[in-house]
């Protein structure tokens, strides 16, 4: 699978590092687990709204 270089500055970089769930887990499946598929804009807007409610 081909691969792309991202860079994030020091503080997005700490932010992506707490949604780890294992120490196997890297930053693509992160990604892929935590962003969805684009969607309507409606259902994104309502999904963080109830992350911010439960402070992710």
């Amino acid at each position: 699978m081909a691969s792309k270089t991202v860079s994030l500055s020091e503080e997005a970089y700490e932010r992506l590092l707490t949604w780890k769930n294992t120490d196997y887990e890297n930053f693509s499946g992160i990604i892929l687990r935590v962003l969805p598929k684009h969607r309507d804009i409606s259902k994104i807007l309502e999904e963080f709204r109830k992350r911010r409610s439960l402070n992710i």
